[in-house]
């Protein structure tokens, strides 16, 4: 058998670390592991959405997407101001007396701002129904929350799932 120079081993070894690099680099990339829910797009604005037969003037502001309806997604710093607000509003009514409802509270109210304090918020309401706790709003959350009646734009106490 052929002995393989030092020189060439050296070579093979470089050549492999490269391949084991750019392999490990593409699948850990956010292309090859972009989450489901990006397919969706973030929320951008908030829809009214109209329970059956109360009239337009009765509705539920539920964050949603331009173009997608309420398919949308939120997380650390992403959503318009609007939307965060019609979450972090929804979790202060619905979900008062909860842990999740302390944090909105403790750091800076309905704000607009998805910060760490929504995202502790949004975990605690996931671990609580059962969804995977990443902090991120989606629709499978957005199912599972309970939203607050409006009235001409006043809320009122009377909540309940879209």
């Amino acid at each position: 058998m052929k002995r393989v120079s030092t020189k060439l081993r050296k070579r093979i070894g470089v050549l492999g670390a490269s391949a084991a690099v750019l392999a490990g680099g593409l699948t850990a990339s956010p292309i090859m592991t972009g989450a489901a829910h990006a397919a969706y797009g973030t929320c951008n604005t908030v829809h009214k959405y109209d329970p059956p037969n109360l009239g337009p003037e009765n509705y539920r502001p539920v964050p949603a997407r331009t173009g997608n309806g309420t398919d949308c997604y939120m997380g650390y710093h992403e959503g318009s101001t609007s939307a965060v607000k019609a979450l972090q509003k929804a979790i202060l009514t619905c979900h008062d007396g909860t842990w999740a409802a302390n944090q909105i509270r403790n750091s800076g109210g309905a704000d607009g701002i998805y910060g760490a304090g929504t995202v502790a918020a949004v975990e605690s309401l996931q671990k609580r129904f059962g969804l995977t706790a990443d902090g991120v709003y989606g629709p499978k959350t957005r199912d599972k929350l309970k939203w607050p009646l409006y009235y001409n734009d006043r809320a009122l106490d009377f909540c309940e799932k879209v």
